[in-house]
């Protein structure tokens, strides 16, 4: 076989094996989209930053790690920080440090309802856009954390078609916030100002 031959042939199986690929994965847009997110919100002007985030998907033997650091933004709303997406899971580990409050947060959350959840978000969840109605479904499962160490839980595309799948309280951890010197004082230029004005709320999360 000559060069050329073995040229043309070469990318015939190169182009073979690229189509095969692309056809047997699932769209990434629309009605009947794969695509899932995780996502980590908080409060506007309750940043935080979140040392520990592990996901444990027991049905798929599989587990992962997210870094995710600094969160500035925003409740309910799928716009946060974001993690990899590997599997629906059932336990999540959060470990934060809340610097409205100077506090540490730690959650384990146990999703036991984790296969409803997840049928729920391949419901087509329509939203208005540009003037024309969008529909896809709730992709992203979004973690809020609140001041006082509240954890909302909702599955959303748009914070407007957002549904509460669990609600789950943190506990109170070993604070160091000298580790967050640095990045407090930051925050206390852009935010304490309100935070001195309205105070922190920790109820009615």
């Amino acid at each position: 076989m000559s060069i050329k031959h073995l040229a043309v042939s070469l990318c015939v199986l190169v182009l073979l094996g690229c189509s095969e690929q692309v056809g047997s994965e699932a769209p990434q847009n629309g009605p009947k989209s794969a695509y899932r997110s995780i996502a980590v919100v908080v409060p506007r002007h309750y940043d935080a930053w979140v040392d520990t985030l592990i996901f444990e998907s027991r049905s798929e033997d599989i587990g992962w790690r997210a870094p995710i650091g600094i969160i500035t933004c925003c409740w309910r709303e799928p716009s946060g920080k974001h993690a990899e997406w590997q599997a629906m899971p059932e336990l999540v580990l959060l470990k934060w440090f809340s610097f409205a409050e100077q506090q540490s947060y730690e959650a384990l959350i146990h999703l036991k309802n984790a296969d409803e959840i997840e049928e729920k978000m391949k419901e087509i969840a329509p939203f208005e856009s540009f003037g024309e109605i969008a529909e896809y479904p709730r992709d992203a499962l979004v973690f809020g954390l609140a001041p006082g160490g509240t954890v909302v839980v909702w599955i959303m595309n748009r914070g407007e078609n957002a549904i509460e799948v669990g609600r789950y309280e943190a506990t109170e951890i070993e604070t160091h916030p000298e580790h967050y010197r640095e990045i407090t004082e930051r925050y206390n230029r852009d935010s304490r100002d309100y935070i001195e004005k309205h105070g922190i709320p920790i109820d009615g999360w």
